[in-house]
Formats: structure tokens, C-alpha cells, sequence
């Protein structure tokens, strides 16, 4: 209940019958000066949740803290009952608030952090390895840790040792150093959303989890890592033909096991929809046909952008959403997008329609949450939050807050089964 308390004056609860598209309308109405709006609604997390379970019984979602850190969802994903990945002191703490059990939190990149591993050994969370550097210092400073070593399969991909020989030096150096390794996370990095790569990744891990048997480790935990995207029409079915198979051929074992897969960007990025306003136009003119436009330049305030990749194309559902009638909009041309105020191109090459200073555009899973940097300023500027919730769903978390036995309560819920598709807004 105590986290119940903490979200509620945090947040708005609205009836069931309100849409994604009425939430929009009525930002767009209270705030239109505000330079980037953000749209949280939890109802999303939870549902993604639900989404998982059902798909992959057997890996338990873990949530990357990093990829969106509004304490409105890791209150609901703690509720909810995932672990945690966090990549800094100040992520573990925000964690810790919801009283979450320390032996649930991973904590990564401590590279020659001395003072995070101090932090670390007293709070007593798992920390991640990849390199030769890290050992030594988790040795040092946390010498008793409970420590996963993280690979990589591609040369592009960092942070990660390589799955074959580095691996097992690794292994062989903690072996001799007298620490616990536990188990194994795999990094396929965050612009990787092809399911495939996972049943390779989980094949490379029994290779290493057999050299750890060899050596003398007895491991007992799987972490999947990144890879899953976020966006709205992606579905944890997408993955679990590939991770199922993968686990039943090399991990058949169901006990002593945990599977974890970090799910940041699957849990968050469906929830935010960011609510952007044009603040500058320019128009390029056609040499030939000088009454035709060729091409225009909009520049909209804030940073919006891809869960999986950099820049957002015309073939892309990332595209924006124009929020304004067809009927009073220009004739469809070529369109670039860039942030107001900096020369980072956000889209290009769309077709759209001619709009004008001020109209608005949405952009649907943007829960990858992003900080703008003013240049001038030198701060740090946030979007405005504002975080709603269906009263059904509200409810549903106070009987969820009420259980020791959370994920039987979301898998066998008629609410969550009826209920678990997320709205799509409609597009001109």
C-alpha cells in the first residue's frame, strides 16, 4: 500500500472510457506552450507486463532503470514485481525506496568505480563484469560479491568480453581470485532488434555456463540482457518462439534457474507519447516550378526520437503523427525534421502534409527517456510529465499491492486477458 500512496498523488486516475486520443486532445488544449510534453500512461507498463508473462513463462522481467527512470513506473514495475538493472548509485537508490529487495537489483558498469563498489558491497546488490579491469576491482572493493560476466557476440556491440576465449579467461582468473560468479548477461546492444540473435546468444551461454561447471562455479542465474524493442506494435511473441526454443534445448532444467531479460525499453517505451509543437519552418522551392514546393524543413521543440534506432524513417510506425485535421493541412511533400534550437536531424525523407509554426505532432513509444541538453544554458531540460491511469487498472494494482503471489495474479487475470492490447492513436 505504501507505494500505492506514493503513486497516487503522483499521478491522475481517469475513467476507462477515456482514450489515448482523448488524453492527447486535451494536453494539446491545457498546455500548448509547453516546448515537449510527454503522455505517461501506466495502464501501458502494466499490460506489457502481462504481455511478457504470457509469452515467457520462464524469464522474469528484469527493468533497465536507465531507460526511463519516472519513479511513476518503477513504483508500477515494482508493484508488478520485476528486477531490476541499474547502472549507477543514484538508480539503485531509486530502486531501494520502493523497498525492493536488494537481491533482485544488478548493478553494471562499476569499471574503476571504487566508491559505487563500496556502495554496492553495502546495500548487497549483484554486480556485472565484462573485462579483466572490473574483476580486479570488484575483487578488491567487493570481494564477496555475487557477480554475472557479460558478453557480447558482435565486435560492434560494448559493453561485453567475447563469448569464446575471453569468456573463459575471465572465468578462470575469478576462479583463481576466489570470487562467486553466478551466472551470465548477454549484450546483443540496444539498437539490435532482431529475436534471432537470442537463440545464439543462449546457445554461447551454455558453452560458458559448462567451461564455469569445469572450472567449479555452480551457476543459477541468466540474464538475457537487451535487445527487446519497445515500440507499440511489437509483442512479446515476437521473441518467444526464439527464447523458449532456445531455453528448452540447452536450459531444460526448470529448477535453480533464474532467467531475467531486461525489459526497459518493452515495459516503458510503449507508455510516453511525446507531444511536440512546430517552432520553425523552412521551405525549399522547386527550380523548375518555382510555385511547387520540393522539400520542407520543421523544427519542433524538444528531442524526440527511435527505441531502436537513431534516426526515424518514412517506413518507420515511429513516423510522427500529424495532430490536426487533413482538411486544413497542405498538400503532401518531402519532409526533414530537426530539433529547434540544434542541427540533430530527427527524421527525413517523410511524405507529410504542409503545416504550419505552432501545429503539433505526436510521436507514439517514447518512453526511452530522453534528456535535451540546452547548449547555451548548459542545463538540463526535461520534457513535461504527466502521468495518468485507468481506474480499473488502478485498482487492479491495489489488489496486486494486497498479494505475495504477483505474477499468478496477472497471468490468471480476466481483466489483464481481456484487456491487454494497447490503444494505437489514429493517423491523417
Amino acid at each position: 500500500m505504501e507505494i500505492l500512496n506514493v503513486l497516487k498523488c503522483r499521478l491522475e486516475i481517469v475513467d476507462d472510457t477515456v482514450s489515448s486520443q482523448q488524453l492527447v486532445d486535451q494536453l494539446i488544449c491545457d498546455a500548448p506552450e509547453e516546448p515537449l510534453l510527454h503522455l505517461t500512461e501506466l495502464d501501458c507498463v502494466v499490460k506489457r507486463h502481462y504481455d511478457w508473462l504470457r509469452n515467457l513463462p520462464r524469464v522474469r522481467p528484469y527493468y533497465t532503470v536507465g531507460s526511463n527512470d519516472d519513479v511513476r513506473i518503477i513504483g508500477t514495475t515494482a508493484l508488478l514485481d520485476c528486477g531490476y538493472v541499474c547502472a549507477s548509485k543514484a538508480e539503485v537508490l531509486k530502486v531501494l525506496e520502493f523497498r525492493v529487495d536488494p537481491g533482485v537489483i544488478l548493478l553494471e558498469r562499476v569499471g574503476k568505480n571504487a566508491e559505487l563498489l563500496r556502495f554496492a558491497r553495502r546495500k548487497d546488490v549483484r554486480v556485472v563484469f565484462d573485462s579483466e579491469e572490473e574483476l580486479r576491482m570488484i575483487h578488491q572493493y567487493f570481494p564477496e560479491a555475487e557477480a554475472l560476466i557479460r558478453f557480447r557476440l558482435s565486435q560492434d556491440v560494448q559493453p561485453g568480453c567475447q563469448a569464446d576465449g575471453e569468456a573463459r579467461d575471465l572465468l578462470n582468473l575469478a576462479k583463481e581470485l576466489n570470487m562467486d560468479v553466478i551466472g551470465w548477461c548477454f549484450n546483443a546492444g540496444s539498437s539490435c532488434c532482431d529475436p534471432a540473435i537470442f537463440y545464439t546468444a543462449i546457445s554461447k551461454g551454455r558453452e560458458i555456463t559448462d567451461h564455469a561447471t569445469i572450472v567449479g562455479f555452480n551457476f543459477k542465474f541468466i540474464n538475457l540482457g537487451v535487445g527487446v524493442c519497445g515500440q507499440k506494435d511489437v509483442q512479446g511473441q515476437r521473441y518467444a518462439s526464439y527464447i523458449n526454443r532456445a531455453l528448452e534445448d540447452y536450459f531444460p532444467e526448470r529448477r535453480g534457474w533464474t532467467i531475467a531479460a531486461e525489459v526497459g525499453s518493452f515495459h516503458s517505451a510503449a507508455a510516453v507519447t511525446a507531444i511536440t509543437a512546430i517552432r520553425g519552418k523552412r521551405i525549399f522551392w522547386n527550380q523548375r516550378h518555382p510555385s511547387r514546393i520540393d522539400q520542407v524543413f520543421y523544427y519542433v521543440s524538444g528531442r524526440v526520437g527511435r527505441t531502436c534506432h537513431s534516426l526515424i524513417h518514412a517506413s518507420d510506425p515511429a513516423c510522427p503523427i500529424v495532430w490536426k485535421d487533413r482538411d486544413e493541412c497542405g498538400v503532401k511533400c518531402r519532409t526533414t525534421l530537426y530539433e529547434a534550437g540544434s542541427d540533430e536531424c530527427i527524421c527525413k525523407d517523410l511524405q507529410l502534409p504542409e503545416l504550419n509554426e505552432n501545429d503539433f505532432m505526436v510521436f507514439e513509444s517514447q518512453g526511452n527517456f530522453a534528456r535535451r541538453i540546452s547548449k547555451d544554458a548548459e542545463e538540463v531540460i526535461s520534457p513535461i510529465t504527466l502521468v495518468y491511469i485507468r481506474r480499473s487498472m488502478w485498482e487492479f494494482l491495489k489488489y496486486l499491492s494486497e498479494s505475495r503471489f504477483q505474477r499468478e495474479l496477472i497471468l490468471g487475470s480476466r481483466f489483464l486477458k481481456n484487456a491487454w492490447k494497447i490503444e494505437e492513436l489514429e493517423r491523417s
